[in-house]
């Protein structure tokens, strides 16, 4: 399963008819990396040159942003450029959900419908959880662990994420190493990998210092323990 086959089936879901998936690295401006199909992407690539939009309001507040139609006044008030765009392309409602873990914001997961319509409740929830799906895939890719063909996430990966101690520790890791958040997750979760250590374990130890990550990400090393570093 990819961060694609997750905007898919949130597609299928949520009843929409496309979707994209922006992602930042830092304080650059969020970068298209994959969409369900042209339009989708197209769209996506708008957003991020013009540097407005509903995902990026969602990912600069941290909050969904949910309009059931891009062509009513407020819309086009409050993103004209965009609106434009997105009426040439015929796209009539757009929700977007923000990725993030804690204070960490690392993307957007935008969802397009062609009709002006409201995303109710039952629907939303849905694609909340396809959101975190998509952002704990992106990580294993950029971390370089497989993950199984049936689509089951390993090692139950999902709550671990929102641990308190994973969040210090990535913003640790980001400051140390000078890279953006969103990479200092991956290199956190490829070392927890590599060394096959709980992500927590490994986490807490940098936070409390004994633990230092290379500046290049490690090579799997078989049975070994947290090594504590003054």
């Amino acid at each position: 399963m990819t961060p694609r086959h997750a905007c898919l089936a949130c597609v299928e879901s949520a009843g929409v008819s496309g979707a994209g998936l922006m992602l930042t690295g830092g304080l650059r401006s969020p970068e298209p990396v994959c969409a369900t199909d042209s339009r989708a992407a197209e769209i996506e690539e708008v957003q991020a040159t013009l540097g407005q939009g509903p995902g990026t309001d969602a990912l600069q507040s941290g909050r969904p942003i949910l309009v059931g139609d891009l062509r009513a006044p407020m819309s086009t008030r409050r993103w004209p450029m965009f609106a434009a765009e997105a009426g040439r392309l015929g796209i009539g409602a757009m929700y977007s959900l923000p990725l993030a873990l804690g204070a960490i914001r690392v993307g957007v997961l935008d969802l397009y419908n062609d009709t002006p319509e409201h995303l109710n409740q039952d629907r939303l929830v849905g694609a909340l959880v396809y959101a975190d799906t998509a952002l704990l895939l992106v990580l294993d890719a950029q971390s370089g662990i497989p993950t199984p063909a049936d689509g089951d996430h390993p090692d139950a990966l999902g709550p671990v994420l929102w641990h308190a101690h994973v969040h210090q520790a990535a913003n640790m890791i980001s400051a140390q190493l000078g890279v953006s958040p969103l990479e200092a997750l991956a290199r956190l979760r490829a070392y927890s990998y590599a060394h096959r250590q709980r992500l927590t374990d490994v986490a807490r130890a940098v936070v409390d210092r004994r633990l230092r990550l290379p500046a290049q990400e490690p090579e799997p090393a078989g049975d070994q323990g947290v090594r504590g570093r003054g």
